[in-house]
């Protein structure tokens, strides 16, 4: 076979088809047959290969460069970011364009080591400040995933002054700033007008507005109200950035040195003069004093009252590999039902840093339960978020990792159309992890709650997570998670039961 090529520039997959086009298609004598097939497999699966590559081409016109290449036969893989081995850590998803894993870089290393590990390859790069690194991954010879490495500043930095005095310890706190932006908050028109962002039926609430409302068309009132008008979600990014910040010496609002954001962007950051007027013209350093007692009763309910101590011990003995250095509660009087939760690791130091609101009872709840029961119950708002930092960890090993996306590939078997539910856990991991958050509840209540009213206590929980949030399937697997941890053998904890725990997903889903 002969083949003439036109002057003009071909591309390489235009030359493996005009290959493949002007073969004799019509060959059937036996003997030249085999290496035809043969040759027309190897064609066409680099038309294949060449066609994978396309959509890079279009991204990186350019190919001066030779971009990296990167082989996995899986969807999850392990990070070693400089000495921190994150095994299991990277979905890579290809549907992303780019993918952008950020790499943080402190201000006095002029590189770093990061490698991408998979089941049959790695990639190893030296990432310097202010750079970006592209490179592809094939997944199963077939999917390629346009990935990134960015370099960013770190979002904490944990001093051996602040290491020394955490190490091994809890605190409690209503800081100075993170209650002027609550504050600043509570007087925006997307609060007022939304029950769940603050909460409005205490003596505390009144007295704010009826201090601060002469100033609620100050500038950054109207430009928090902004961001929050825009979307829910950024209600957490405003709330949990400003423990950034607080007050120097002379009351001007500062950087703390510790955290740089406590969220991907922090977004309060550019308004710090308007916040800054906001509160020498409202004199809320004056106010705050004032309120120093109320805080502190506050902070001693957390500290005392509902067990919070008594949580970190069950949970660091019923997922015993996941370890941390130091715990963080951060809460206002102001805020609403809203908690969130994070950790933080620099210089291998550990910290779980909620945000959450304060367990305000019912008038409901004081004539079902006891205060014994009670003082349980009101510790849910921080054991539900400090039950983050150890499920997130453990459901995110390999071994769980394929079954939980199989079992919730279908959403809707687990969680009600237009539902919270929906609008907050609408992915496999969050799904799973809120079903497995909540269900931990009732554990705790097996274990400390008064055996009279655990049945109630369970019941009214389940109810809520089914028919308010939206989860539709929660009273079985909590039933079944009950009857599991009763049953389970001697020195076993929950750790030890992820996989039955999670072959019940798959079994129902």
């Amino acid at each position: 076979m002969v083949l003439k090529i036109n002057d003009e520039g071909v591309s390489p997959i235009g030359l493996l088809q005009k290959i493949y086009d002007n073969f004799d298609h019509s060959v059937t004598d036996p003997i030249p047959i085999l290496p035809y097939l043969i040759l027309k497999s190897k064609i066409m699966e680099a038309i294949k290969f060449w066609l994978l590559l396309l959509p890079l081409a279009m991204v990186y016109p350019c190919f001066g460069q030779k971009m990296p290449v990167l082989k996995s036969y899986t969807y999850n893989i392990s990070i070693r970011d400089g000495d921190d081995f994150r095994k299991g850590r990277w979905n890579i998803d290809a549907k992303v364009n780019p993918d952008i894993y950020e790499v943080a870089i402190a201000g006095n290393q002029k590189y770093k080591l990061v490698t991408f590990i998979t089941d049959v390859d790695s990639l190893q790069l030296k990432v310097e400040k202010d750079k970006t690194y592209p490179f592809v991954i094939i997944v199963n010879d077939k999917d390629s995933a346009f990935t990134q490495v960015k370099t960013v500043t770190p979002a904490v930095n944990f001093t051996r002054e602040y290491i020394k005095s955490h190490q091994g310890k809890t605190f409690v706190e209503i800081p100075a700033v993170y209650e002027l932006v609550n504050i600043v908050i509570a007087l925006t028109a997307t609060a007022k007008n939304k029950k769940e962002l603050v909460i409005k039926d205490t003596d505390y609430y009144q007295q704010v507005i009826n201090w601060f409302s002469p100033y609620d068309q100050e500038p950054i009132v109207k430009k928090v109200d902004s961001i929050l008008a825009r979307s829910y979600l950024e209600y957490f990014s405003v709330k949990m950035n400003a423990y950034a910040f607080k007050f120097d010496s002379k009351g001007k609002i500062v950087p703390n040195g510790v955290y740089d954001r406590l969220t991907a962007i922090n977004i309060l950051e550019p308004f710090l003069d308007e916040l800054q007027h906001f509160s020498e013209q409202s004199k809320f350093e004056t106010f705050f004093k004032q309120h120093q007692p109320l805080y502190h009763q506050l902070i001693r309910t957390y500290s005392d009252s509902i067990g919070l101590a008594e949580m970190q011990k069950w949970l660091e003995r019923n997922f015993q590999k996941t370890k941390y250095n130091s715990y963080v509660i951060v809460f206002s009087p102001l805020v609403g039902n809203n908690q969130s939760s994070n950790w933080f690791e620099c210089n291998g130091f550990k910290e779980v840093q909620s945000h959450v609101n304060f367990p305000y009872r019912t008038e409901q709840d004081k004539k079902e339960f006891s205060n014994k029961a009670l003082h349980i119950k009101d510790g849910n708002i921080i054991f539900t978020e400090l039950n983050h930092n150890f499920i997130g960890p453990e459901g995110q090993k390999l071994e769980y990792q394929h079954k939980i996306n199989d079992a919730f590939i279908h959403l809707a078997t687990w969680i009600k159309e237009g539902s919270p539910a929906e609008k907050a856990y609408n992915n496999a991991r969050a799904c799973f992890d809120e079903y497995m958050n909540w269900a931990l509840v009732s554990l705790r209540y097996i274990d400390y709650a008064p055996p009279l009213e655990q049945h109630k206590l369970i019941s009214k929980m389940e109810k809520y997570q089914v028919e308010v949030r939206g989860f539709k399937k929660f009273a079985e697997f909590d039933q079944f998670l009950i009857e599991l941890y009763k049953k389970r053998s001697k020195g076993q904890v929950v750790a030890d039961l992820y996989p039955q725990i999670v072959e019940w997903f798959v079994r129902n889903k």
